[in-house]
């Protein structure tokens, strides 16, 4: 009898692995970096292991879950301008379950909030309903209580979206109104009215022309605030320089060496240097 409970037991088992998929991805990098003028450039590496598994049920749910473990320093080179440590620990993970075009996802302080990612909900749900697609992302937490919503669409060249918070970080709820026409192939328009809570309300419009290897964007607001940069693509090569009303600039650049691997070079105002190579697997 007791080796029939074990081989039912294994059979279960088996048959439990068969119906889902487990994958592993990450990045692995080295790079001679510092995070700006008062730190000392030194070497970094480091790597970000994710782990993912998904699979279904006989009535039609889809549900996942994935986290990441990580060690050592990777390169926010192109958004934070940021060396950003890797925890060794496995992080909280995601679970994400779809069922009947809605998606939900649930992590504990770990779902953006949808009108600033700055803060974050436990709870998200989002979809989509003809032309238009929503979301909803609550914070759960006793005390905490805060809801978000967004709802989208497009017709023709223009696309819009409305995006509302109860709570904008600073207790204040926000709502923000976008939206993006395409004139052209190469030139396009977007325009942007953030209520910004308890602030003062800020309109924005840009502009960004494609022009072959070389793209141009430009934006400002009623607050005398602008952005520019110039992107230049060619073949394996990806370079752009930007700047703003405060003469801050950056200049990033990547070449890709093919099978995953890519070299980049960043250097900022601010004196955040990173030169180095980035292996993907």
């Amino acid at each position: 009898m007791k080796r029939i409970l074990l081989t039912t037991t294994s059979l279960v088992l088996a048959a439990g692995v068969a119906q889902a998929d487990v994958s592993f991805s990450g990045k692995g990098e080295v790079s001679y970096a510092k995070a700006g003028a008062a730190d000392d450039m030194a070497v970094r590496s480091g790597f970000d292991l994710n782990i993912a598994m998904s699979g279904a049920s006989d009535n039609g749910i889809t549900y996942s879950m994935g986290a990441d473990v990580g060690a050592g320093d990777l390169i926010d080179r192109n958004d934070d301008f940021e060396i950003d440590a890797q925890g060794a620990d496995v992080t909280t993970p995601t679970m994400t379950i779809g069922y009947g075009g809605l998606t939900i996802t649930a992590k504990q302080d770990g779902i953006d909030d949808l009108y600033s990612d700055d803060q974050n909900g436990d709870v998200g749900i989002s979809g989509s309903m003809g032309g238009l697609s929503f979301a909803v992302v609550a914070e759960t937490t006793d005390g905490a209580n805060s809801t978000s919503f967004s709802l989208s669409g497009a017709t023709g060249g223009m696309t819009w979206g409305f995006v509302s918070t109860d709570d904008n970080g600073s207790g204040a709820a926000a709502q923000k109104v976008t939206a993006g026409y395409t004139v052209s192939d190469s030139l396009s328009a977007s325009f942007k009215y953030d209520t910004k809570g308890d602030a003062d309300a800020i309109t924005t419009v840009g502009i960004t022309n494609v022009m072959g290897a070389i793209t141009v964007g430009l934006s400002a607001d009623d607050n005398d605030d602008w952005d520019a940069s110039v992107a230049y693509t060619a073949g394996a090569l990806t370079a752009s320089i930007a700047t703003d009303e405060d003469s801050a600039w950056e200049v990033v650049s990547e070449y890709d060496l093919g099978g995953g691997a890519t070299a980049f070079l960043t250097t900022t105002e601010s004196e955040f240097t990173a030169l180095g190579m980035s292996f993907a697997f």
